[in-house]
């Protein structure tokens, strides 16, 4: 593959690797080494145009910000490379959904963890893949309507908008989970203190203790739940972060070769509609200051079904709407 000399190879699979780490979505690095030859044709991804809707809260007025633009990053539980089906109910379930809201005026970047448990309002397609309406269950759910491709994220790119009273959500990328395990070995394993208890899943991660993890082992630590500690997504959820800021140990200490060839290696994992928009965006969050990721608040519970589901907190979810896409009217008029 040949690239454009001008462009510092290496600072760019940085800029990567800072994002891919981030949003739990290792290949995305891949998107941005393939399409180096085209980086002076790329144009400058549009901004956002707000549609300055009010929110109220105590007593305040908020009105929508401008400059805000938002990316939705899923991991989706199933195995192997992705593929599409011909099935209106052909995708897996969204177990890892991270919103980026990149702040343009403010140069930040923020990251919303979104538990897949959360009950909302799932659209729900037709044979046709038209949504024919909607019910009301776990946000994960709704990645799996769908072609399992294309569809199926927009599906959840929907869900998650009308969740947070229909933000405009710009792009997406979608990887299956098992391109963790290849990028764990590829990178000759990642080393974490084991936060809950395995024994019933795999007795070879021992609570408390540090283990290098294989391939399989770093699976079965961020896909856990069943039989492992409380069983809660939260706990899932602490697990998935922290094994991520210890692989970023490892990326960044790869060689460029290395790095590319890892990325390559889950190339055919992955969905996403950004092209050719990711190179820019990557070097404008370089250049930005990330802010403390952001999750909402709510309390889990078992449905009728069994199932766990996550409650959402009303006051939660608007402060933290308000902190990422919202200001007061009387800064407007400032």
């Amino acid at each position: 593959m040949k690239t454009r000399q001008r462009i510092s190879r290496k600072d760019k699979l940085r800029a990567v690797i800072v994002v891919v780490v981030s949003f739990a979505l290792i290949g995305l690095g891949i998107l941005a080494l393939q399409r180096w030859q085209e980086y002076q044709q790329m144009q400058t991804t549009p901004a956002d145009e707000s549609n300055h809707k009010a929110l109220e809260y105590q007593g305040t007025t908020y009105v929508a910000r401008e400059g805000i633009e938002s990316y939705l990053f899923m991991g989706v539980d199933v195995e192997g490379p992705a593929k599409g089906s011909k099935s209106y109910i052909g995708g897996g379930q969204a177990d890892v959904q991270l919103l980026l809201v990149v702040d343009r005026f403010n140069r930040t970047w923020q990251v919303l963890q979104i538990n897949r448990d959360s009950m909302v309002e799932v659209p729900v397609l037709g044979v046709n893949g038209k949504e024919v309406g909607t019910e009301y269950q776990q946000i994960a759910l709704a990645h799996s309507y769908g072609d399992g491709l294309e569809t199926s994220c927009e599906n959840n790119v929907t869900a998650v908008s009308r969740m947070l009273q229909n933000q405009t959500i710009q792009g997406y990328v979608a990887l299956n989970m098992d391109a963790i395990s290849i990028i764990n070995d590829q990178v000759g394993g990642v080393e974490v203190t084991v936060l809950d208890d395995f024994s019933q899943l795999d007795p070879s991660l021992v609570k408390e203790q540090t283990v290098t993890l294989t391939g399989t082992q770093a699976l079965t630590y961020i896909r856990g739940r069943q039989g492992v500690g409380d069983e809660t997504n939260l706990s899932r959820m602490a697990r998935q972060e922290q094994y991520l800021n210890a692989l970023y140990s490892k990326l960044a200490g790869l060689s460029t070769d290395v790095a590319v060839k890892t990325f390559q290696a889950v190339d055919d994992y992955m969905v996403t509609d950004m092209n050719d928009q990711w190179l820019k965006l990557m070097d404008r969050l370089e250049e930005y200051t990330k802010l403390e990721p952001l999750a909402i608040d709510g309390e889990s519970y078992l449905d009728e079904q069994g199932s766990t589901a996550y409650q959402l907190d009303e006051d939660s979810l608007k402060q933290v709407m308000i902190q990422l896409f919202y200001e007061p009217t009387s800064k407007v008029d400032e």
